[in-house]
């Protein structure tokens, strides 16, 4: 390894510390592809547990990313989705102020499901299993007033909303989430089930006959598997609640209103058992909730930080060894008169060309993870650009750590030591 002197004309150049770092590399290929394949492993690990946790966020919100309101009313003991208490109906009749163009109740719980029977696939039939599901209860004349419409929507337009809202109207009936898990059914099977067929031909919710009528889609995630959206009477009857009371207020404003001036105003006027959010602050309350108290947020965490600890001691562990096997050439090169800094800059830029080798084919195989765990796993994992610019500059410092740890060998050498 000798530093090479190339004259063209009347120029002189030394070899620089990356075109040293690259000869190196290319040097010896089977050790840079191990090192490669390691850095890939932790940029894969990496990007994983980055999907999950923001599939986490994502789920989190699902469900009022799909619900149309300017300000969300609550109980003021409201916790997160899942732990909703109801407060009575009259305050959404008290928040209709002036700049308050509509009020829409929305309920929101838990059920038992169960399918009706499936066939085997060794012949015959079997009874389908008992499931948890969720429910979301609104206004059948409204849903296209209450959920998001279009492409990206519960609904492909207000005309199917329209649709499904007559379909609601008619009692025992729900509609199911088409993203569902398979083990809730198919939709276009439930749907066409007999309205009197035996007891194991039908779909149950908490004990009582109901009636697949349709679907919609919203989508899965660590919150739940599976949702059906019914009526509020239909609701009532099957989660045995009173009439009077609701989860959720949507609170939907006036064109060129100030969410947050008629925030205060409604905080002003309704009794203290309600709390009124905006939407980035029921966002930010259901995020903080799942990344930071349960243990499904903590453990991603957790997760990453250990994903880049074993990057780095990989990464260590193959540049040390390279290092040690060139002793001789680094103490030539300090025998020939070449600085400290021009050694740390060859080690240094020999661990950022690793950390682009390794993320190159680590960021193709996190694409296939993601679309895998995207549409086969119910994980709303999505490659975004903040995601993909932040792992890269986690991968470069993570083998720039290694390379420090790495480049003390360097500096201890001793020319003498080839005498």
């Amino acid at each position: 390894m000798r530093p090479l002197v190339e004259r063209a004309g009347h120029t002189e150049g030394i070899m620089t510390p990356i075109r040293l770092a690259w000869a190196n590399l290319v040097h010896k290929r089977t050790r840079t592809l191990i090192a490669a394949a390691g850095v890939a492993f932790a940029v894969v690990l990496v990007f994983m547990e980055l999907g999950m946790l923001g599939g986490v966020g994502r789920t989190a919100t699902m469900l009022y990313d799909k619900l149309q309101f300017d300000l969300l009313i609550t109980s003021s003991e409201y916790l997160d989705l899942s732990r909703a208490p109801e407060f009575p109906r009259t305050r959404l009749a008290q928040a209709r102020v002036e700049d308050v163009a509509d009020v829409l109740p929305v309920s929101f719980g838990a059920a038992g499901w169960r399918a009706p029977r499936q066939e085997s696939l060794f012949g015959g039939s079997e009874p389908g299993g008992q499931l948890s599901i969720n429910i979301v209860a609104a206004p059948p004349d409204q849903l296209a007033k209450a959920f998001v419409t279009g492409s990206s929507g519960v609904f492909a337009s207000e005309e199917e909303a329209a649709r499904a809202g007559v379909k609601l109207k008619r009692l025992d009936t729900f509609l199911l989430d088409r993203r569902s898990k398979p083990d809730f059914g198919d939709v276009a099977r439930l749907q066409n089930l007999p309205p009197d067929g035996r007891e194991g031909e039908a779909v149950r919710v908490n004990g009582q006959r109901a009636s697949v009528v349709g679907g919609f889609d919203l989508g899965t995630g660590f919150s739940w598997n599976g949702m059906l959206l019914t009526s509020e009477e239909t609701y009532a009857q099957f989660a045995a609640r009173p009439r009077d009371v609701v989860h959720f207020g949507l609170v939907q404003l006036k064109p060129g209103t100030d969410p947050v001036a008629v925030q205060k105003q409604l905080r002003a006027i309704l009794p203290p058992d309600v709390k009124i959010y905006t939407r980035p602050e029921i966002n930010a309350a259901e995020r903080n909730y799942w990344l930071r108290l349960t243990s499904i947020g903590q453990f991603l965490l957790v997760a990453v930080v250990l994903a880049i600890v074993v990057g780095v001691i990989f990464v260590y562990q193959m540049m040390a060894a390279d290092i040690r096997n060139m002793l001789p050439e680094y103490a030539t090169v300090k025998a020939l008169g070449y600085r400290p800094p021009y050694l740390t800059g060859v080690v240094l830029w020999q661990a950022v060309l690793l950390a682009v080798f390794g993320y190159v084919p680590g960021f193709v195989a996190a694409l296939g993870l993601y679309f895998v765990a995207s549409n086969y796993g119910g994980i709303p994992t999505a490659m975004t650009l903040e995601t993909a610019v932040g792992v890269l500059a986690l991968t470069c410092s993570m083998c720039l750590a290694s390379g420090l740890l790495a480049v003390r060998k360097v500096h201890t050498v001793d020319p003498a030591d080839l005498f």
